[in-house]
């Protein structure tokens, strides 16, 4: 929070500088946005903290200097008197300000609600303070001098029509629009003591309830402790006052005050559910000239009203009925059958009734969003770039509505129609209506005859629903809906954009040329030229009058100037203050990393430092990219900063994929068209410490990390994590050479210092595929003759191949051969295994001997749980598998998959992707070899496994020996087709022994 003050302040700063001259008019902008970011301050630092008072005391100021530069003719001179009351009441309030705080704050706020274009959440807020402030006004009164006199023959005028003023706000506000629950309770409690005074003030202390003056002081008293919306709203202890000390005779004799009649309150308050749904549905009646037809074909006809029409005070009064009757409504779990009537004849037994029920919430929908639509008011943001809270909560009370009317219901086709009031005119496939979209289309395939709007709003909630999943869109399908929407009906226009860009969404991601529609302006054009590269139309572009950009559009703006790199310096500016205000998102993430690059970019004096900071920053955010993660610590290796390459190569290896559409260009989209791409949480990434206790647990020496140093790969990075002392230390950035065509004593160097043991290898980027083994460590061996080898993805693998158990191979063993008859030279080979090395195993596809199934799908799901080794010689496609009828089985997908995995497909394997499937070790290829060498090569390995019981990475690095070896000794074991094999391949050949590869523990 401090860090948020500072910054605050310098803005303030800098703000000041700007401001030449004498204050007028001019200065205005300026003025305003100083008073905001003062206010600001002072409610992060608190408010009623003295170290908050003078900040506050300069909020006043600039707003008081705002307020006086205003005409009595301008509309804004409204909100200027309302933001400066409020602040004078929050000063006398909460830091004891002077008696002038109070009067001026009830004079300015008086004033503020004199203004008809001041919001209506604004006004009731302007109402509560300035009932605050004529209550304590009251209360002021209330001494003890005056309680000598003034309770029996009744306080000054001037003190009971504070009273009376502050008992007519308050009610005001508690009609008016909807506020939090705090803030009603606020309203209610402050009622409830103006009301319980007035007694006092009037002479006729008999009719004072001092017990609910006592229960509103102490819910007084406890939204103080807990801290209240605006202010502490009171200062002094709620048993301060009234105290009456009276002194006379002994014995007197008692005098009793005249009494005066009590009166009943001038407006019944209705405490039925039934009175408020009543309410809801008069007013509603009022609003549309209703005749006694149906609540829903009324709430139709107020579906199609121009809000700017209806009076301001009627609408408002509807919305606060309507959501009153809301609130009442009880849950949706309620027992009853569906009404057919409308509510208001229904009567206090249909008050139960879904359906009637469910209109109570329709009928809150369009009045919020009637409202919102008129004047863009509410407790909500209403800037561009988010979506308003009274839109959000239309949209709950449409989902609500859509669980309580049944879709056969008259009033069904309204709750869809309703949606229509969430669609935004600029941005329709984005904001309020994703928070129905889910439910909205098989909602609306219940409704018979369906009107054209509805089928057209079902169909955009469609294309909503797909987007916010990342799922292929039909515009195709939203347009033909559109067609026969009536052409003057008032959600045809929104429609015809949500087409238009649900058009641009598929085009882009189909990677097909496309249209922007002119109305797009300066972004539209950015998203052609980023997606047809072509720089000429994007610098001009950027060229265009920028005007006020908010943090979404700086970051992509900011982002095409790097693109460009041209002018750094201003892809800072735009980027860095994109990176610091917007919210936490996918988007910001990708600003850190685009703000680092940039930084390293321009190189000037401190930049490093900066692009390491922005670097960090982007690792704990949101939707990383692995591509991004991965060039930062390509960075950090060169420079030689271990902690950095770790959390970034963990992170990498925990990123999903980059997607295959420009980044910036689907920026841009999402800042377009307000859908913003789902994106993951911040990835869980082990510290060096719990990694090096998963590396001595499998008994390893060391995890090495290979990763290129740079864009074009041609130099490469080794992190090491030593188990013995937990420490990270880059030991060399070494030239990428093939170790099969040189030898380059870098690599020596790096790998001569971990043999003799077993290394764990986490190469990205290509360098999985090099054949370190052949690297020379001197006197003429090669690695594998002196270290064993297990590749694995990342230190987080490491750990959960560390928790998984290790069956014996012979306990259980799987084979899949040949399922799809594509494969009859894996039959005899799998014969010999089994008979050799597994005697009591499971075989499923087709084999020379009785198999236990097909090799379909379901065959093999089955059986791979529960296997200690699994041999598959069928069709292998990243991590699926082609089984039989046609069947496809991802691995991957399997949950509960272990044991020891063999492929017999002599492509290279994924290794890494099958042990995320649960497997603890794979046997696979890092290139293709000749199928009698693959085949010779896990014959041996089985033999390896079973006869000399070796654990799976030795009983690799001894095939690969033996193959080395050019003074073999041959296993009796051997088949005459292996013979043949060993007699006519350069098996000592790197080129075949090393493309053999195991990964896992």
């Amino acid at each position: 929070m401090d860090d948020e003050v500072a910054k605050l302040r310098a803005e303030i700063a800098e703000l000041r500088r700007g401001l030449s001259g004498p204050n007028g008019p001019a200065q205005l902008p300026r003025l305003v946005q100083i008073g905001q970011k003062l206010q600001m301050i002072y409610w992060r630092i608190g408010p009623g903290q003295p170290a908050a008072l003078g900040d506050l005391s300069a909020a006043i100021e600039v707003w008081d200097e705002v307020y006086s530069l205003i005409g009595p003719d301008d509309p804004a001179r409204g909100e200027a008197a309302f933001r400066l009351g409020q602040l004078l009441a929050a000063r006398h309030s909460t830091h004891g300000g002077a008696t002038k705080d109070r009067e001026t704050g009830i004079f300015v706020l008086g004033e503020a609600l004199t203004y008809p274009d001041l919001p209506p959440t604004a006004a009731s807020m302007a109402r509560l303070s300035l009932a605050m402030l004529h209550l304590q006004r009251t209360t002021e009164a209330l001494s003890p001098a005056s309680a000598r006199a003034g309770f029996l023959t009744g306080l000054s005028p001037g003190a009971q029509d504070d009273a009376l003023t502050a008992t007519r706000l308050l009610r005001e506000v508690l009609d008016g629009p909807p506020l939090s629950a705090t803030v009603t309770t606020m309203a209610r409690t402050m009622l409830t003591i103006a009301e319980s005074i007035q007694p006092l003030l009037s002479g006729d202390p008999t009719r004072v309830d001092l017990g609910g003056m006592m229960a509103a002081l102490a819910t007084l008293q406890r939204l103080q402790r807990d801290g209240l919306p605006l202010t502490t709203w009171v200062t002094g202890d709620p048993l301060d006052y009234p105290v009456a000390v009276v002194q006379g005779d002994e014995d007197p004799t008692p005098t009793v005050p005249p009494r005066r009649p009590v009166r009943p309150p001038d407006v019944p308050v209705a405490t039925e559910r039934y009175s408020a749904r009543r309410a809801a549905r008069d007013r509603l009646a009022a609003l549309t000239d209703g005749d006694g037809s149906p609540g829903w074909e009324q709430a139709r006809a107020l579906l199609s009203t121009d809000p700017s029409t209806l009076a301001a005070g009627d609408l408002d009064a509807f919305v606060g009925a309507a959501v009153h009757a809301a609130a009442d409504g009880g849950d949706a779990a309620d027992g009853g059958d569906a009404a057919g009537g409308d509510g208001a004849a229904g009567g206090n037994g249909g008050d139960g009734e879904p359906a009637e029920r469910g209109i109570d919430q329709l009928l809150a929908a369009i009045g919020l969003c009637l409202r919102e639509s008129r004047d863009g008011s509410g407790w909500g943001a209403d800037d561009e770039e988010t979506t308003s809270g009274a839109y959000r909560a239309a949209a709950a009370h449409l989902r609500t509505a859509a669980t309580l009317v049944p879709p056969d219901h008259p009033a069904a086709a309204v709750v869809v129609e309703a949606v229509g009031g969430l669609v935004d005119d600029a941005r329709p496939l984005s904001g309020a209506v994703a928070g129905i979209a889910d439910v909205l289309p098989g909602y609306a395939a219940g409704i018979p005859s369906r009107p054209a709007t509805v089928t057209a709003l079902a169909e955009l909630c469609r294309t909503v629903a797909a987007l916010r999943v990342g799922a292929p869109v039909e515009p195709d399908a939203l347009a033909a809906a559109l067609a026969v929407v009536p052409t003057d009906h008032p959600v045809r226009q929104p429609l015809a954009v949500a087409v238009t860009q649900a058009r641009l969404v598929a085009a882009v991601h189909a990677g097909e040329p496309v249209t922007v529609d002119p109305a797009l302006g300066r972004l539209g054009g950015l998203l052609a030229a980023l997606h047809h590269d072509d720089r000429a139309a994007l610098r001009a572009a950027l060229d265009a009058d920028p005007g006020r950009a908010s943090p979404p559009v700086s970051a992509v703006l900011g982002a095409a100037h790097l693109r460009l790199a041209d002018d750094l310096d201003t892809a800072i500016a735009l980027l860095s203050g994109a990176a610091r205000t917007l919210d936490d998102g996918a988007l910001r993430t990708r600003t850190w990393w685009r703000l680092a690059e940039a930084y390293r970019s321009r190189g000037a004096v401190g930049d490093d430092e900066c692009s390491r900071e922005a670097g960090r920053h982007a690792l704990e955010g949101a939707g990383s990219d692995r591509r991004d993660a991965a060039r930062f610590a390509g960075w950090m290796l060169a420079e030689g900063r271990g902690g950095e390459a770790f959390q970034a190569l963990e992170t990498a290896a925990a990123a999903p994929g980059s997607p295959t559409v420009d980044p910036l260009v689907l920026d841009l989209l999402a800042v377009l068209t307000g859908v913003t791409p789902p994106a993951g949480p911040p990835p869980e990434v082990p510290d060096p410490a719990t990694v090096a206790a998963a590396v001595r647990e499998i008994g390893a020496v060391a995890l090495l990390y290979l990763h290129p140093t740079d864009d074009a790969g041609r130099s490469a990075g080794v992190l090491c994590l030593d188990p013995a002392t937990d420490r990270l230390d880059v030991l060399a950035n070494v030239p990428v050479t093939d170790p099969l065509a040189s030898d380059d004593p870098g690599w020596a160097a790096v790998m001569r210092r971990w043999s003799p043991g077993s290394l764990l290898l986490a190469a990205t980027s290509g360098l999985d595929r090099l054949a370190l083994p052949a690297v020379r460590v001197g006197d003429g061996r090669q690695l594998v003759q002196e270290a064993v080898i297990s590749h694995v993805s990342s230190g987080a693998q490491v750990v959960r191949l560390a928790a998984r158990s290790v069956a014996s191979v012979a306990d259980t063993p799987l084979f899949v051969v040949n399922p799809r008859g594509d494969r009859d030279h894996e039959m005899a080979e799998v014969m010999a295994v089994r008979r050799l090395c597994y005697p009591r195993s499971v075989c499923l596809g087709r084999a020379l001997e009785p198999v236990e199934g097909t090799g379909t799908p379901d065959d093999v799901r089955k059986h791979v749980t529960t296997a200690s080794v699994v041999h598959l010689a069928c069709g292998l496609r990243g991590t699926e598998l082609d089984l039989a009828d046609g069947g496809v089985l991802d691995v991957a997908t399997v949950g509960g998959a272990g044991g020891l995995l063999l492929l017999a497909e002599s492509t290279a394997g994924p290794g890494p992707a099958l042990l995320d499937a649960g497997f603890v070790g794979v046997v696979g290829w890092r290139w293709a070899v000749p199928a009698p060498v693959a085949a010779l090569a896990l014959f041996l390995v089985h033999l390896q496994l079973v006869e000399h019981r070796r654990p799976p990475a030795a009983a690799v690095a001894a095939v690969q020996r033996w193959m080395l070896d050019p003074d073999r000794v041959l296993p009796a074991a051997l088949t005459g087709s292996h013979l043949n094999t060993v007699t006519t391949s350069d098996l000592a050949g790197p080129a075949l022994w090393a493309a053999l590869t195991y990964s896992g523990r």
